[in-house]
């Protein structure tokens, strides 16, 4: 080894391969924990390792940006049924190596986009080339614009987009994955649901989100139980979960209900008493948006000018914001302290 320092993210991929056991990084963790003073930190994500990651992305980005404008000008040639092919297997190629050997998250999410993207671009052009409208594709702009006028097309893409991501991450298992995991999943349920119901689907879209984002928060709370102690791999897949599904959730309700505080104040609390029950911050911070536009709206009723008004409400959320991350830990130790015998503590992380 050239390096003798190891990451915690090294460590967790050495459970993860089965080199050491869960029971023992726990107890490392734990003893780490002792030693410095602090609470175990139980809901960690690594999106970069440092700034060769950063340097990578931006590669890949550029890249891709050459690559779609190329593919847009070659339109009018035999080659633009070619060369897709040939991008999408240099992707492969590159997510091979770079997911695969290096584990790199940040630039594996933009060849995961940018392939992605590829894949469903082309396979709307083949569509289009044999049921589309008889002059064809005449740039990449149509290919979008057909794909959204389309509702058949949009469910089609949607699953060749979830069958995509969720292939990615069995290859890879990257936790980023679940990211756009969960965003294929929202365009699933809803282009299927809007090509079967149609226009009439428009008022209920509130419903519709709400209820999107409570699956993808019951998927998240489900591979949550999987991992309790947060320590091979699943936590941090079911991180990305509630980062797309608590905002998802909580907006919708108020969007239904404008966001009357009658209807968002106990959700805001519903939402506080969950974030601290399963050890996960999107919630309450999603809450907390909403905190801040009530207490605006009250503030305005009360005649406060409005620079005042700006000032107090970003005391308040910063002090509320403050007052969580300080306090978090204890918070979960009395809210869980009655519930510490009961068999499904066991399924939450330790407080």
């Amino acid at each position: 080894m050239k390096n003798s320092q190891f990451t915690l993210t090294d460590i967790k991929n050495a459970v993860t391969a089965g080199v050491l056991s869960e029971e023992s990084f726990e107890r490392l963790e734990n003893f780490l924990a002792e030693q410095s003073g602090d609470a175990a930190e139980t809901e960690k994500f690594t999106l970069f390792r440092g700034m060769n990651d950063i340097f990578i992305a931006l590669g890949v980005i550029a890249l891709s940006i050459g690559w779609f404008i190329l593919w847009g000008m070659l339109t009018n040639s035999p080659a633009f049924w070619i060369v897709p092919l040939v991008a999408i297997s240099t992707y492969v190629a590159m997510a091979e190596y770079i997911a695969g050997k290096l584990k790199a998250s940040l630039p594996s999410i933009a060849i995961m986009g940018a392939l992605g993207v590829t894949i469903m671009l082309y396979a709307i052009a083949l569509y289009m080339s044999f049921a589309g409208p008889a002059d064809g594709v005449s740039d990449l702009d149509d290919i979008v614009s057909f794909g959204k006028r389309s509702m058949n097309v949009l469910v089609i893409v949607s699953l060749i987009g979830f069958a995509f991501q969720v292939a990615f991450f069995l290859r890879y298992r990257l936790p980023v994955s679940f990211a756009l995991i969960a965003a294929a999943i929202v365009g699933v349920v809803w282009s299927a649901t809007t090509a079967l119901i149609g226009p009439a689907l428009t008022p209920y879209m509130p419903i519709l989100i709400t209820a999107t984002g409570l699956l993808l928060l019951i998927l998240a709370v489900f591979l949550d139980c999987r991992d309790p102690n947060r320590v091979n791999g699943w936590a941090e897949c079911a991180f990305w979960l509630y980062v797309m599904g608590a905002p998802m959730t909580i907006h919708s309700v108020a969007a239904a209900f404008n966001a009357t505080a009658w209807v968002m104040v106990p959700v805001i609390v519903i939402a506080m008493l969950f974030s601290l029950i399963v050890d996960r911050r999107s919630p309450i911070i999603s809450a907390l948006a909403y905190v801040g536009y009530l207490l605006s709206a009250g503030l305005e009723n009360a005649a406060i000018d409005r620079s005042v008004t700006i000032v107090l409400v970003c005391f308040i959320i910063g002090g509320l914001v403050m007052a969580f991350g300080v306090g978090w830990q204890k918070a979960r130790q009395i809210l869980l302290a009655p519930f510490e015998a009961h068999p499904w503590r066991r399924y939450l992380p330790p407080s």
